[in-house]
């Protein structure tokens, strides 16, 4: 009899054990498909791109009265305003695999002597200004060459070192880690002037109010865009504050971004932010 009960209590047991361990296959396998879902739902679908469309998708038309010379480096290019001794606009893709270089970086910061305007290093000594990159040096270091011609001052503007060390560089940072995840990025920098700017070098020089940044995503489908404005000075609080559409961005500064796109992608990319897209 005692024998009978002793198995009578092993079945129970084993009983038991089968159906813990049903339960908890039935509860790991939920939260697989549950992880499943997630990251096929954040991750981007991304599609390659050709030459030839990131080239029409970086092309940035300017006012005819506006001075521009179109400067083509190796790793960026710059829309340089002789008359301002600053760039109108930098442009430069950058992908997940130029994220990791060695290069080293060189603070030696020199004149382009053949473009018309270009300032020298003196011109901002004693400004109390920092040289602020608008091609970040950081994004180059995958090669030396393009790194050096970071710190051609064609490249460079007057900027506030509580900008340019502040929110600036964090969202450069947010930049490169939104490349990591969406593959390739197309990044447009620039100045946003107007009348009251001072200047530097007896006016050979201005100093911005404030600065622009256009990133798209083009390999994302749907593709992309956000923007953002800064002002040259104190850049305290979150990125968001300073998020704006890309619309905000050409009515600002005169220039349109993207203009060999159909009009209506151009509308659904440029006329809202789109920031949650990108932070999500």
């Amino acid at each position: 009899m005692a024998m009978m009960e002793r198995l009578q209590r092993l079945r129970l047991r084993w009983g038991d054990a089968v159906r813990f361990l049903a339960w908890g296959l039935t509860v790991g396998l939920v939260c697989f498909l549950l992880y499943k879902v997630v990251v096929n739902d954040s991750t981007p679908h991304l599609a390659p791109i050709s030459d030839g469309e990131r080239d029409s998708l970086m092309a940035v038309a300017l006012p005819r009265a506006m001075s521009d010379t179109l400067l083509r480096y190796k790793a960026f290019g710059v829309h340089f305003n002789g008359d301002r001794g600053i760039a109108n606009c930098a442009a430069y893709q950058l992908t997940r695999g130029q994220l990791h270089g060695t290069a080293l970086r060189s603070e030696g910061f020199a004149q382009d002597t053949g473009v018309k305007g270009c300032p020298s290093p003196e011109d901002y000594a004693g400004s109390g200004m920092d040289r602020g990159h608008l091609v970040p040096a950081a994004d180059l270091k995958w090669n030396d060459a393009a790194l050096r011609q970071s710190f051609l001052l064609t490249n460079i503007a007057p900027m506030h070192k509580t900008l340019n060390q502040g929110g600036w560089a964090k969202l450069e940072d947010k930049v490169r880690e939104w490349t990591a995840r969406d593959s390739v990025l197309l990044v447009f920098t620039g100045p946003v002037v107007s009348s009251g700017d001072t200047t530097l070098a007896n006016g050979r020089v201005t100093v911005p109010g404030g600065y622009y940044k256009v990133v798209m995503a083009p390999c994302v489908r749907p593709r992309r865009v956000i923007a953002f404005i800064y002002p040259n000075g104190r850049s305290g609080g979150r990125l968001r504050q300073y998020a704006v559409s890309v619309d905000e961005v050409e009515r600002r500064t005169g220039l349109d971004f993207f203009p060999l796109l159909p009009a209506p992608e151009q509308q659904r990319l440029e006329a809202d932010v789109h920031l949650d897209v990108w932070l999500n």
